[in-house]
């Protein structure tokens, strides 16, 4: 899955609105530093996303907050994402749904967030 989604960004890295930057987001986070995972390219991936999308898709801010911040301990990045999310106006072209779906697991995992830090 990582080298077909670093050839769908060799060959157009804005595709999906950054979708495959996503997915390599998460698989990066997978493995924490500590293991010899690579969390910078984890965080530049997500914010490739975040930023191709032009903040629309609330499910990378969200999967940013569970899985990189979390992953880091940063509490601060953790819950700004999420509060930045519930915040947003899910309707958008294609992606309303995955935005509704994106906002509550935002809820969800704020709400977890003294358990976690």
């Amino acid at each position: 899955i990582k080298a077909t989604m670093e050839k769908v960004i060799s060959l157009n890295p804005t595709y999906d609105n950054g979708g495959a930057h996503l997915y390599l987001g998460v698989l990066n986070s997978l493995i924490p530093p500590s293991m010899g995972g690579k969390p910078d390219e984890a965080r530049r991936h997500f914010e490739s996303a975040i930023e191709l999308s032009e903040g629309h898709n609330l499910m990378a801010k969200t999967l940013y907050a569970e899985y990189y911040a979390r992953m880091m301990f940063d509490q601060e990045l953790h819950d700004r994402l999420l509060k930045e999310v519930i915040a947003a106006d899910p309707v958008y072209d294609e992606l309303t749904l995955i935005n509704v779906l994106a906002q509550e697991q935002a809820e969800q995992l704020l709400a977890e967030s003294k358990d976690i830090f």
